[in-house]
């Protein structure tokens, strides 16, 4: 592909990106091609090698970069997750200016046209058992490919960091909506975990859409049996009642929508 074909084509795109399109070009020409266009006011710079695409001056405005695309382009392994992936995934009640990612690099947060984009760091037991790609997919936004980490995942990864996802309401609401789940494949990933109070979390999620998702008791029955040995808060900014089957402290609001004390 010729230079002025790509960025034509992509409105938002990376150093490496362009590498391959241009077909392994020395990078003298590759970055003399980024300085010209960025001198053209045609491109600005995100962050080292990651670039959005502007209009020649006096043109017609165009709509803003997909920020959850450009979030997937922040690091070489980015996968949006946490309340991104929610928003990704539709399934998230609110939109956050806030977009986050997960990656193994020391990529630091990144602040472009009122977003901002924060890294954060998988859980260790991924990495331990070498399976960081596993809940990860890819789909297309606007014609770019964007990494993103499952719907299974997702939901163990929120309610895992409440504190990435909006709180326990947002989390809660958001979670409502998905309607079907590969529960081996949620199992599996909280297995890889290998946390007490995810896996009392998970379940107690499950149980209250046991219906809706087809959750066997089996499942349930295994979840309970990682729970922690005394209560935990799902929360901790907010007071809750003890539900005894799965040693959690359960604030009152999901309670009245309708959880049940299984004890």
């Amino acid at each position: 592909m010729k230079p002025e074909a790509f960025l034509a084509t992509y409105n938002l795109f990376t150093r490496a990106e362009l590498v391959a399109a241009l077909r392994g070009r020395a990078n003298a020409t590759v970055d003399a091609h980024l300085a010209r266009w960025r001198r053209q006011g045609r491109i600005v710079r995100v962050k080292q090698g990651v670039f959005v695409r502007l209009n020649k001056p006096g043109a017609p405005n165009i709509a803003p970069p997909d920020f959850i695309a450009l979030a997937s382009r922040m690091a070489p392994d980015a996968a949006v997750s946490y309340h991104t992936a929610l928003e990704a995934h539709g399934f998230a009640q609110s939109l956050f200016e806030r977009l986050t990612f997960v990656t193994w690099t020391k990529t630091k947060p990144v602040s472009f046209q009122g977003r901002r984009f924060v890294p954060v760091r998988p859980r260790a037991g991924l990495l331990a058992a070498n399976r960081g790609e596993q809940w990860i997919e890819r789909f297309e936004r606007a014609g770019i490919e964007v990494r993103v980490t499952n719907v299974e995942r997702t939901v163990v990864d929120v309610l895992d960091r409440l504190d990435l996802a909006g709180g326990v309401e947002e989390v809660w609401r958001s979670l409502q909506s998905i309607p079907a789940l590969d529960l081996e494949s949620l199992e599996n990933y909280i297995t890889v975990l290998g946390g007490s109070l995810v896996a009392a979390k998970v379940g107690f999620y499950l149980e209250t859409r046991r219906e809706e998702l087809a959750v066997p008791e089996k499942l349930l029955k295994r979840l309970r049996s990682r729970i922690p040995a005394t209560p935990s808060y799902v929360d901790r900014r907010r007071r809750g009642r003890v539900v005894a089957g799965w040693s959690l402290i359960v604030p009152q609001e999901l309670l009245a929508s309708g959880a049940e004390d299984p004890e």
